[in-house]
């Protein structure tokens, strides 16, 4: 694993409130606890300690980067509107929060 990527994931506020994951050298964040919600750019390493930014589909690149910093700055600005902290529960969960409205939710 990357300590440096993780280090740089877990000084930003936002992501801290997800639920991370690592899988053959990739970072991946989720809105539930329960599956993941594939709705959350994940981090690719490249060869010579470059970034990539991907996602929410393996199919969608958000961009490269340089650093560790860099790479999480693109997960951020990629994160779903309204993304707050993952919930415990799947992604069904997630589906009853984006239809009701904020005012609604207890």
């Amino acid at each position: 694993m990357d300590f440096e990527l993780v280090r740089a994931a877990h000084a930003e506020p936002l992501l801290r409130q997800l639920h991370p994951s690592s899988s053959h050298h990739n970072l991946h964040f989720s809105r539930c606890t329960g599956d993941w919600s594939w709705d959350v750019p994940f981090v690719m390493h490249l060869p010579g300690g470059r970034y990539l930014v991907v996602g929410p589909s393996h199919s969608q690149i958000v961009g490269e980067a340089d650093t560790a910093e860099e790479a999480i700055a693109l997960v951020v600005g990629g994160l779903p509107p309204g993304c707050g902290p993952a919930i415990v529960g799947r992604r069904e969960g997630l589906d009853r929060l984006d239809t009701v409205p904020p005012n609604q939710i207890f």
